[in-house]
């Protein structure tokens, strides 16, 4: 409840502030940011790739569209020339439902919940970040668009489930 609630108060503060016309400089606090991201850490033993194919999978069982994967360790490597941890952004879209919320306020687009990022963090384990679905039931959406919202929220809850498994 303490998490849902940081996670509300920080969504509304963004856009108090977003709104703001005489914003010169936006001062959002850390823990405001951390609130409206969710970490799942993926069982041990399932490598980064695996995860990655889950999700794709996933994305297919929940009848959702996986639009794109990018591999970003890959491209860090071949800019670098050298290895880099696994590294990999997963966008997955429901458009309809975008583009009901876009139709509420264009600045929701950049909170819609389709993105999971795959990391291999220093200490070698895999974790999925996503944004919170608390802060989708924040956004006081009309019941059409609401619905459809909290639809995919819960499409993006049972890929990241099942990911966290490997399962496909």
């Amino acid at each position: 409840m303490k998490n849902k609630l940081i996670a509300i108060l920080a969504f509304f503060n963004i856009l108090a502030i977003s709104g703001a016309v005489n914003a010169e400089k936006v001062q959002i606090m850390p823990e405001q940011f951390m609130a409206m991201v969710q970490m799942t850490v993926v069982d041990e033993g399932i490598t980064g790739k695996e995860v990655d194919e889950s999700i794709k999978s996933m994305a297919t069982n929940e009848s959702i569209l996986h639009v794109a994967m990018f591999p970003l360790s890959e491209q860090i490597t071949n800019v670098t020339g050298k290895p880099y941890r696994h590294l990999s952004i997963h966008n997955i879209c429901d458009a309809k439902t975008a583009g009901l919320i876009a139709d509420v306020d264009d600045r929701f687009t950049v909170i819609l919940p389709c993105k999971i990022a795959v990391v291999e963090g220093k200490d070698g384990r895999i974790r999925m970040f996503s944004m919170n679905p608390d802060v989708m039931a924040v956004l006081n959406l009309p019941p059409g668009p609401k619905e459809m919202a909290e639809a995919v929220a819960a499409k993006m809850d049972a890929i990241i489930a099942g990911a966290k498994e490997g399962s496909f």
